[in-house]
């Protein structure tokens, strides 16, 4: 099958689904937040220095956390978005120039290169995974990025035009936007995902044309009501994209600029101007004349993936006149945005849905465990389960957010996730989590019994533990309280710790608990199951 649509795209016969309107997808109502980007003024606590470290990458380590907690905002996201910047790109895999054989070539050797080709995609998505887990804020970006310039594996085929793309998006996502717009017009499987490589004189194919417009830069209109383009718009930048071609054995992009056969030469008149434009004068013409709508757009969104679903208009203002004082540089937006007293307000931490990555990879990192082999080809698998599958997101638009994350599916599979992910995939073997709890709490305390659960419950959910849905547990604590009695600063503490507590235990006596005896890491694999399947730890 691969093998027919491989061979029909090279002929020119489209097998990529056409794509219509964008569906709407009810909005969020945005937080009652009163600051704004003004620097926030207070050092970091561990909780803000948490939250900083979930929202610009993935997972909050303990490690990590403590190197953060006590800097101003101001030097702990110059050093995150400084190490993104200098972070070297990964190697390219072996694979990343192997072309298709030519079409005469033997037909055993095509088939064995389409087989090669599903591993290579397979290898390059696992790959990928390891790389959000400790790529911090360039990956994080990446998938963003992916999310907002969709392609599809499977529109493409060829495993090497994933290599190009993702590296395109890893090299652009703090930099030029405008550079980055005109790359992924022009990027080898774009051009294939949405019939960029069908679009030619006196058969335009608008695909892209609208995509450029309503999805990548400007969305079909302002937040004040204004229309940004229209359809005559979107006809006369078809004309001007044609003669863009996918090379399939060269792995890259061609320009064939033969007027009237595949470059439309005539004039065309985008936005009331005229002229013989080709691809770089769209993009010219699309930034200049429409610079306002561009920066909201692109703002509201950075804004979603950093704060909440629910954009604040006056803060995406605001940022948006940061990008385009800027020149539409990524860069100054981002920055202003992780130090600002908005982001840091109480309410937006804990206010996301996890996507799948941030859950799987969160509990990864913030384990602080060693990791089997094979521990991120079984996150990207149970990513597919969650419907997060990296190269292949739904459609055009993406992946839905927030709550659309949440539903009767996959609630019952995230409740899963931790027996999977904290075990290597084997229900057993269970990873080290004993140098993680001598991280929380003192192990020689003799209220480690009360304390290790509380501190486990403040480090892995970002609310306030006081704010938890616990349900009360029935019964006292098992165990001699005659000649063992709960102490007083535990029986009259809050509610919560107790409970907590009798979680964690699960009928263990008090005075028998200590962190080196043989069944505790069991035991506090057993407690974070319970954690990491409250509604709570489903936040970020």
């Amino acid at each position: 099958m691969i093998r027919r649509e491989f061979f029909d795209r090279l002929q020119g016969k489209s097998t990529a689904p056409q794509r219509g309107a964008v569906s709407v997808q009810a909005p969020t109502p945005p937080l009652n937040i009163s600051a704004g980007l003004e620097p926030y003024g207070e050092v970091l606590t561990q909780q803000t220095a948490a939250h900083l470290l979930r929202r610009s990458g993935y997972g909050a380590s303990k490690t990590r956390a403590d190197e953060l907690t006590g800097m101003s905002p101001g030097e702990a996201v110059d050093e995150i978005v400084d190490a993104a910047l200098s972070l070297p790109l990964p190697e390219p895999p072996p694979w990343a120039n192997s072309a298709p054989p030519n079409p005469t070539t033997m037909p055993t050797e095509f088939e064995q290169y389409l087989q090669d080709n599903n591993e290579w995609a397979l290898e390059y998505r696992y790959s990928w995974t390891e790389e959000l887990f400790s790529g911090g804020l360039r990956e994080r970006l990446a998938l963003f990025w992916h999310d907002h310039f969709v392609t599809n594996i499977s529109a493409y085929i060829l495993s090497p035009f994933a290599v190009q793309y993702l590296t395109m998006l890893r090299t652009h996502c703090l930099g030029d936007f405008k550079q980055f717009v005109f790359d992924v017009g022009v990027d080898p499987g774009m051009l294939v995902y949405l019939n960029g490589t069908d679009n030619e004189a006196g058969a335009p194919n608008e695909n892209y044309a609208r995509e450029l417009l309503e999805l990548f830069t400007m969305g079909q209109e302002r937040n004040d009501g204004t229309v940004n383009y229209t359809q005559g718009d979107i006809e006369e930048i078809a004309r001007a994209l044609t003669g863009w071609k996918t090379d399939y054995f060269g792995l890259t992009s061609v320009f064939n600029p033969f007027p009237g056969s595949f470059f439309d030469d005539t004039d065309k008149t985008i936005f009331g101007l005229t002229g013989n434009y080709g691809y770089s004068d769209v993009i010219d013409i699309v930034f200049n004349q429409r610079a306002d709508a561009i920066a909201e757009f692109i703002c509201r969104k950075i804004y979603r993936e950093f704060v909440y679903d629910g954009a604040d208009e006056q803060i995406v203002a605001d940022l948006a006149l940061i990008f385009k004082t800027n020149d539409f540089q990524i860069e100054p937006v981002v920055r202003t945005l992780l130090k600002s007293a908005h982001f840091f307000d109480s309410q937006v931490i804990g206010a996301r849905v996890k996507t799948p990555v941030e859950l799987l990879t969160g509990i990864l990192v913030e384990s602080e465990a060693s990791l089997p082999e094979g521990t991120f080809s079984l996150a990207a698998r149970i990513c597919f389960f969650l419907e997060q599958i990296l190269l292949n997101p739904p459609s055009v638009e993406g992946w839905k957010t927030h709550h659309a994350w949440i539903s009767t599916t996959s609630f019952p599979i995230r409740w899963l996730v931790p027996d999977f992910i904290l075990t290597g995939g084997t229900g057993i073997d269970l990873l080290d989590l004993i140098p993680l709890a001598e991280k929380l709490y003192d192990p020689q305390s003799p209220l480690a019994a009360f304390y290790l659960p509380l501190a486990l419950a403040e480090y892995f959910i970002p609310v306030p533990v006081s704010e938890l849905d616990i349900q009360p547990i029935d019964g006292g604590f098992a165990g001699d309280l005659v000649n063992n009695p709960i102490p007083q600063e535990i029986e009259n503490g809050p509610e919560y710790v107790k409970n907590l507590a009798k979680a964690f235990l699960g009928g263990t006596p008090w005075y028998e608990w200590f962190l080196y005896q043989d069944n505790a890491n069991l035991r506090i694999f057993v407690y974070l199951r319970y954690l990491l399947q409250t509604p709570e730890y489903q936040l970020t």
